[in-house]
């Protein structure tokens, strides 16, 4: 059941702690998983959440896997399959368990694990991590990362429902063997812990073998090594070569173009000297008497190859830029005879834009038009500076000096721009002035939003009040001219201009409010789930209070305290109360296992040796069966489903084939 496997990161956690299991610490601590979606790097807005969080839930229902999602930034160096299987470990998973992890950052990489898991192959896992690195590589751009979780989730669903076998575990198992598995179960925990402790503190991910650590994708990995060094000395000379050459053109473009027009062209240069000398030092240590491992040579002719390939497209597009100077200089004289054109043209709109303003000015009022009523006149102006300008690149191209004519084909260039934009304008007003009103008003509406989050989101951020300033003189503004009282053109581009600068230093402080959201949501996931294991070791203790000391019933009340402190500080400090939400769920296990360690102390004083079961074993059995019962109270199944289908089934195997998270998976970058 579903809901069985999801309590069950609870119980295998507090199981975890029974038998002394913790893991360690890493220079990348591996995550204790409190929820299938773990968004660290706060890239999952809440749509996105919700399809992530459907698609799991249909694995879950559908199949006896769970799938747990984590998103970072990065990975910190640490080999993803390496920081799987350390979260993995410390979240208790077992072999039913999927984790896919990712990265949101460059260096880009992800794994997906284990690589097989009960009726699911290596194979059919290997195929849904390709289509899962596929939309990885697409959410780059986008930044889409839910599809690459969703198709995951319906992939593995695929898998598992197509492979599905008709074997399980009865749920009308005898009490005898309801005890074995419970037996099993936790010595199996503890055999666990101990032989992934040794593995992990054994584990050189540099030795690993292709499915024990996932690495950045070798886009050499079908050049031989022979060949990859030759490619990496042979392109260094070329380019070496180039940043000689480079030097010469530098120093004839100055002489064309002039030292502003290049200034870009000798920062370039400058880089790309730095990197050859990073590079050939790169050479010197394949070249010097000390061996090299044949992965240490690939791995440095490929870094040099980067250095080489990037300051050589930094080249070419210097180049292409001085090209296209290079053309412009030699069709200056065609530039200019296109601009005189362009001045007919708009000359030749300047009367109908006057004749427009006279048919406006007699249906609104003055105060309507102020913003356009000088546009005719100042095209008439612009027009005659232009005619000006052709004149003199004209005289620039006949004594030779192309570079100053292309100035002065550029100054004429941006003139008749201005002088389109101005009889536009007035085209425009008569249709912007009949719509106006209802514009300016839904203008403030929205602005008037934009005030509100500004005052609950950043009422002490310096520049989200300065430019909550600017908006509430643009309201004044656009205010005054539906009422007759102002220009109406210009306070709608007033007020469009200040709600643009509001939303721009807003926009931070609306991130980080979607991230507390999130948050949130967390918050409420976790207190659900202390709720319930609450309610459940609170009615434990009520039905054994004679044996439950105070250590348990201490837990329980600092686990109710905190749950209650994080439902108070959820809404203005979520990230306090998540921390209070978490800690709650670990004093609720750790009274859970009080409780039930007191429990059976006290049925062992009370039976005295060998009292049950025979032979000094009922102490043990004894337990068991109080720690089914109350395993079973916290998961709401009782004794008839508290083991049926979570912890492995088919005889107790807790993890199967030895083992809790399987071992193995698929990533690398993308």
């Amino acid at each position: 059941m579903p809901w069985l496997r999801r309590a069950g990161l609870l119980v295998l956690g507090s199981a975890a702690m029974l038998v002394g299991f913790a893991p360690a610490a890493s220079a990348t601590d591996p995550l204790t998983l409190t929820s299938e979606v773990t968004d660290e790097a706060g890239a999952l807005s809440a749509d996105q959440l919700a399809q992530v969080q459907s698609a799991l839930d249909t694995l879950a229902a559908d199949t006896e896997y769970q799938l747990y999602v984590v998103l970072l930034p990065d990975f910190s160096g640490e080999e993803p399959l390496t920081w799987v299987d350390s979260t993995a470990t410390s979240s208790g998973l077992g072999s039913q368990d999927f984790v896919l992890a990712f990265s949101t950052q460059a260096p880009y990489q992800y794994a997906l694990a284990p690589e097989s898991s009960g009726s699911i192959t290596s194979s059919e896992v290997e195929a849904v991590a390709a289509s899962v690195e596929d939309d990885l590589r697409a959410a780059k751009t986008s930044g889409d990362w839910a599809t690459a979780v969703v198709t995951a989730a319906t992939g593995l669903d695929t898998a598992a429902t197509s492979t599905a076998t008709s074997t399980g575990t009865s749920s009308g198992m005898s009490f005898g063997t309801l005890l074995l598995i419970g037996f099993a179960v936790i010595a199996v925990i503890a055999l666990v812990a101990t032989a992934r402790g040794r593995r992990k503190a054994g584990r050189d991910p540099a030795l690993a073998g292709p499915t024990g650590a996932a690495q950045i994708v070798d886009p050499f990995a079908d050049v031989p090594t022979a060949e990859l060094d030759r490619r990496s000395s042979a392109a260094l000379v070329r380019l070496d070569d180039a940043l000689r050459g480079s030097e010469q053109e530098l120093g004839f473009a100055q002489a064309q173009f002039g030292e502003d027009s290049t200034r870009q062209f000798a920062q370039v240069l400058t880089q790309g000297k730095s990197r050859v000398t990073e590079a050939f030092r790169l050479r010197q240590t394949l070249d010097d008497d000390v061996p090299d491992t044949e992965p240490q040579v690939r791995a440095t002719a490929a870094q040099i190859l980067a250095l080489c390939t990037q300051t050589a497209q930094e080249l070419d597009d210097q180049k292409a830029a001085f090209d296209q100077l290079r053309s412009v200089q030699d069709r200056v004289g065609d530039a200019l005879d296109a601009h005189e054109r362009s001045v007919a043209t708009q000359r030749a709109r300047v009367e109908p834009a006057r004749a427009t303003l006279t048919t406006l000015a007699a249906r609104f009022p003055a105060t309507s038009l102020t913003s356009v009523a000088a546009n005719a006149d100042q095209a008439d102006r612009l027009l005659t500076d232009v005619g000006s300008t052709i004149g003199q690149g004209r005289a620039a191209v006949a004594a030779g000096d192309k570079a100053t004519a292309v100035g002065f084909a550029k100054a004429a260039e941006g003139a008749l721009a201005q002088v389109d934009r101005l009889l536009d304008a007035i085209e425009a007003a008569g249709d912007e002035l009949a719509t106006i009103g209802p514009r300016l008003q839904a203008a403030v509406a929205s602005i008037s939003a934009d005030l509100a989050d500004a005052t609950r989101l950043a009422p002490q951020d310096v520049d989200v009040q300065a430019r909550s300033q600017e908006a509430r003189a643009a309201i004044t503004v656009a205010q005054d001219a539906v009422a007759g009282s102002g220009d109406p053109l210009a306070a709608l581009s007033r007020i469009t201009a200040a709600e643009a600068a509001i939303d721009g230093t807003l926009a931070p402080w609306r991130e980080r409010d979607e991230q507390h959201g999130r948050t949130r949501a967390l918050v409420d996931q976790t207190l659900g789930r202390v709720a319930s294991a609450v309610r459940a070791t609170n009615d434990y203790i009520e039905t054994r209070r004679g044996a439950v000391g105070p250590q348990a019933r201490t837990r329980l009340a600092e686990a109710d305290r905190l749950a209650r402190q994080a439902d108070a500080r959820k809404a203005g400090e979520p990230d306090a109360a998540l921390a209070d939400a978490q800690h709650a769920e670990q004093l609720v296990g750790e009274a859970q296992q009080l409780a039930q360690l007191d429990v059976e102390r006290d049925e062992q004083n009370r039976r005295g040796p060998g009292g049950f079961g025979g032979q000094g074993g009922g102490s043990n059995l004894g337990g068991m069966v109080l720690g089914g019962l109350l395993l079973g109270e916290i998961l709401g199944g009782g004794h008839g489903g508290g083991f049926g289908g979570g912890w492995g089934g088919g005889g107790g195997d807790f993890g199967g084939g030895g083992g809790g998270f399987g071992d193995g998976g698929f990533g690398g970058g993308f």
